[in-house]
């Protein structure tokens, strides 16, 4: 009986001795691969120690314009390729604008020799539409955006009266706008295309003093006919697309309504009106 329990003895003091060799060996083990990948992470980093990369706080903030989901799936996982792929949307056009005219002088007579020079200076004005925008082709759009739009305009004489050496006069206006756009977009540029614009605008004064039956004040008339042009960016987001954009529009119909025996206007020969916009279309 005592040489079993001898024997129990030994061999229980045997294995306690290999499981403990083991584990020293695992740790040796362990100890030379993670020497092993810092040695090789020292070399692969050109003799410089990167620790692992560690999330980026803003990057929810900086990518929030990323599309989740099955939308993630495209390329570069941009909404441009969502939304890109729409034909007809809509929108809002928010903008401000300054306007002036383009002035040809009455040629000089001895009945209108009183005003020496007249120029047209740049007034103030805004405008808000709402855009119907046709997808018709990958690059291409066809953009109707009806608009209501206010502008002053000025035109400042002088004069050889002693009195009255310099004057000004102002012509407040109110537009019913129909521009009719061609819009041509880039390749898109992760989440941006830049565009250009060219169109044809009719526009219709709500405000026009044409049929006033009042001699002594400017007048013009109700209706005129635009070229617009410009260049913009579209950029988008998950659910829209907001495009600030830059244009300017060129009259091609003279506006000019002359009252008789009113000097300030016997001046004027043709005017032709010009605005310059600035806009913030947001479609979706």
């Amino acid at each position: 009986m005592r040489k079993i329990v001898s024997l129990l003895l030994l061999s229980l003091l045997c294995s306690m001795a290999m499981a403990q060799d083991a584990i020293v060996a695992t740790g040796c083990l362990l100890c030379r691969s993670a020497q092993m990948s810092a040695a090789e992470m020292y070399s692969a980093s050109g003799g410089r120690y990167k620790p692992p990369h560690k999330p980026n706080k803003w990057s929810k903030i900086m990518n929030f314009y990323k599309p989740k989901g099955d939308e993630a799936g495209d390329r570069e996982g941009f909404n441009v390729h969502e939304l890109g792929r729409k034909q007809i949307y809509f929108g809002i056009a928010l903008g401000i604008n300054g306007g002036d005219y383009k002035v040809t002088r009455t040629p000089f007579s001895s009945g209108l020799d009183t005003i020496k020079t007249v120029k047209s200076s740049v007034g103030p004005g805004f405008n808000l539409g709402i855009i119907t925008n046709w997808q018709f082709h990958r690059y291409f759009d066809l953009r109707l955006i009806p608009t209501l739009s206010f502008s002053d305009r000025s035109l400042n004489y002088t004069t050889i009266l002693r009195t009255q050496p310099q004057t000004s006069k102002t012509i407040s206006s109110i537009y019913l706008d129909f521009p009719l756009q061609v819009r041509f977009k880039s390749d898109p540029i992760k989440n941006t295309r830049v565009f250009v614009i060219a169109g044809i605008r009719y526009d219709y004064d709500l405000a026009s003093n044409e049929n006033t039956k009042v001699k002594d004040i400017l007048k013009v008339r109700r209706n005129d006919l635009a070229v617009d042009y410009g260049v913009g960016l579209m950029i988008y987001f998950p659910y829209f697309i907001m495009s600030p954009e830059f244009k300017v529009s060129n009259g091609i119909l003279n506006v000019n309504s002359p009252s008789q025996g009113y000097i300030y206007s016997n001046a004027l020969q043709k005017l032709f009106s010009r605005t310059f916009t600035f806009t913030l279309n947001l479609e979706g």
